[in-house]
């Protein structure tokens, strides 16, 4: 680790990084981003969603931060405590390129990216690892969910079955009674799909950088050129990361999730 590019005193979320940030323009961070001359440059906290590039909907960008040009009276910031947020009344004269950051909390399990099937589809291109990553598998008086999984990303059992090569997946229908087989199939299935799911992400430049930075997904600054992991403000993507099922609304609005290891 680069001790240099390290925050000694931390941060408690990106409301206490901006206020940090803003009263004390000689903080190392101002060099590592190339900014030290910066005595109208001022980090600032996005607030509201953002156009997705990839799924044309309003959602929380990956940057959490930024630096604007602002022409602001040092007594008006004081009052304000140092803290610069997007709806508030400050005039922003430029959002400066390649300084959006993304934030995440020391020794916390934070989420790297959640992700619905229309964008997993861009990313991958492949809805059935989608599919079978978002199944129910562990406790089998969940499994008439599954109906709604696959209702809700537009796939039947026999698709399903055909895709897996798996002729108990082609005969379930809602009068199925799920069982241990039942159970074992969906364990096999999810647990495949998050491995290959992995595989592939982590053997893809273009897939790390869009779950991590949103290169392909936002505009800048609301992209992420910088990651803020364990205090330490780094360009570098994490060399691994786990898939796991997310919440999903009783299986009406299934999705995957990335999280560090």
């Amino acid at each position: 680790m680069n001790t240099q590019n390290r925050a000694i005193d931390g941060f408690n979320n990106e409301e206490d990084f901006v206020k940090k940030l803003n009263s004390d323009k000689k903080h190392n961070f101002w060099k590592i981003l190339n900014l030290t001359e910066n005595r109208k440059l001022y980090f600032v906290r996005v607030k509201g969603n953002k156009l997705s590039k990839l799924t044309n909907e309003k959602i929380p960008s990956k940057t959490d931060v930024f630096v604007s040009e602002i022409n602001l009276d040092e007594d008006e910031l004081k009052k304000e405590n140092f803290l610069i947020e997007e709806d508030k009344k400050f005039k922003i004269k430029k959002k400066i390129p390649q300084t959006g950051i993304s934030i995440k909390m020391n020794k916390s399990n934070y989420q790297i990216d959640k992700c619905s099937m229309r964008k997993f589809v861009k990313r991958f291109g492949n809805k059935y690892l989608f599919v079978g990553a978002t199944i129910y598998s562990r406790d089998i008086k969940d499994f008439t969910k599954n109906h709604n999984v696959l209702k809700a990303t537009s796939t039947s059992w026999e698709e399903f079955g055909n895709h897996f090569k798996n002729d108990v997946l082609k005969k379930i229908n809602r009068n199925t009674k799920f069982n241990e087989e039942h159970k074992n199939i969906f364990q096999t299935i999810q647990k495949n799909s998050n491995e290959q799911i992995r595989f592939m992400a982590l053997n893809n430049v273009k897939i790390l950088n869009s779950l991590y930075k949103g290169n392909d997904e936002f505009d800048d600054p609301y992209c992420a050129t910088w990651l803020l992991i364990n205090n330490e403000l780094i360009k570098e993507i994490p060399k691994d990361l786990k898939v796991t099922k997310g919440s999903s609304k009783g299986g009406k609005s299934p999705q995957v999730e990335f999280k560090p290891v």
